[in-house]
């Protein structure tokens, strides 16, 4: 810029970061997430939303100044409630085939693969494929990605929904129904939460169709600008060693 010194220049970029500031926390913005350990979920000891996204989304919220608080909700709930409105950021979102065009993309945050499971003690179920639901109950969460996918691929009669993913976890284990699908993060993590063993679930096949990252996402309607300056802070927490820290952290 012709004519402006050095000291002018920082001041210039000071103003311009404070009207930035003062836009974004203008802007009323929501954040809100399913109970999935070890994701997301209510520290049973303190009542407080607790979990590796939680921990990078309050690092993220930190970096850009803002004082925004984490709500753990019902799945249906944020679904119904949530969706339709801008500027709320959701998490873990995940990003694949089926979900591309639902959210506006900040950034991933961790992998995840989908496996259906049985009960060590079910020898009798057998799922070598898709098609075998045809044969079994499969428990999911209502309206979640699984609940998706499985129902655009003709299996709405063999679900059976539940409405979090604790609920989900009881039922299966208590014989409720024949097969889950589960992240075995999830499973590994949530399971023990519950009084539940995670042993006594075994993999049967994975369902590859629904791999890819957990993001973090807003609602659709939430503008260019606000994506872009919560995909620059959650790089930079990216890059940085709180972030390595958390996956060490949660055994990740």
């Amino acid at each position: 810029m012709p004519g402006v010194n050095g000291r002018a220049m920082r001041v210039l970029l000071a103003l311009a970061l404070t009207v930035f500031s003062a836009n974004l926390c203008a802007t009323q913005i929501g954040v809100y997430a399913p109970e999935e350990a070890p994701y997301q979920y209510i520290e049973a000891s303190t009542g407080q939303p607790s979990g590796m996204a939680v921990e990078v989304v309050q690092l993220v919220l930190r970096e850009l100044g803002l004082d925004v608080p984490v709500n753990i909700e019902p799945w249906p709930r944020i679904q119904k409630t949530r969706l339709a409105q801008p500027n709320n950021l959701i998490f873990t979102a995940y990003r694949n085939q089926d979900t591309e065009t639902q959210y506006r993309w900040v950034g991933a945050i961790v992998p995840f693969r989908i496996y259906l499971y049985r009960l060590k003690t079910r020898k009798d179920v057998h799922v070598a494929g898709l098609a075998d639901l045809k044969r079994y109950k499969v428990g999911v969460v209502t309206n979640g990605g699984r609940f998706s996918y499985l129902t655009k691929h003709g299996f709405a009669a063999n679900l059976e929904p539940a409405k979090n993913d604790e609920l989900n976890l009881r039922k299966f284990f208590a014989g409720r129904f024949d097969v889950l699908a589960e992240d075995p993060t999830m499973l590994q993590h949530a399971a023990p939460r519950y009084g539940l063993d995670p042993a006594q679930a075994e993999k049967l096949h994975e369902l590859t169709d629904l791999a890819g990252e957990g993001y973090l996402a807003f609602t659709l309607g939430t503008s260019d600008a606000l994506v872009a300056q919560f995909a620059k802070a959650l790089d930079k927490v990216k890059a940085g060693k709180a972030y390595r820290e958390l996956f060490l952290k949660y055994g990740l």
